[in-house]
């Protein structure tokens, strides 16, 4: 009996190192403004001479199933709400290979300006180029007409999918 209230004290001594937290990705450093390592994580532009900033932005690589190739898509996702309207632009360049000038050619590379009321207006023509994709963000530039929409100047800066 004696040994038992020996045995329990050793146990839980070399037990309690063992609940631990383990490091990983949620003690990382999250995405900061602009700390020269990572995004400012913004888009913004000209639409029809009114600017045009967004509230967020999301890039994502997208992985074509049962596709061993190596073919990857990328998406870039910005929405906007001001005063309760929600507005958004959305990228898709079908063919991600690096940094590079993305001519809009639906549906290979589409550009979608969403407005009031969720309606969307499809690029006719127009450019994506993404200038630096670094270990931490995705930059560049672009602009195209969608509909009776011209949006121009755009620059974007998206944490790294």
């Amino acid at each position: 009996m004696k040994r038992i209230f020996l045995i329990i004290p050793i146990s839980i001594c070399l037990a309690l190192p063992a609940c631990k937290k383990v490091s990983g990705p949620a003690d990382g450093n999250s995405v900061q403004p602009n700390n020269n390592l990572d995004s400012t994580i913004s888009i913004n532009a000209t639409i029809n001479g009114r600017t045009w900033q967004s509230d967020s932005a999301f890039g994502y690589y997208v992985k074509y199933s049962g596709n061993d190739s190596g073919v990857v898509g990328l998406q870039i996702t910005a929405t906007q709400t001001l005063n309760d309207t929600l507005s958004s632009i959305s990228f898709y360049i079908s063919n991600y290979t690096g940094p590079s000038i993305y001519t809009i050619d639906p549906p290979i590379n589409t550009a979608t300006y969403y407005n009031i009321g969720n309606n969307r207006n499809f690029a006719r023509s127009g450019q994506i180029n993404i200038t630096s994709d670094t270990a931490y963000s995705l930059r560049g530039t672009f602009y195209f007409t969608a509909d009776t929409f011209t949006i121009s100047s755009g620059k974007f800066n998206v944490a790294l999918p």
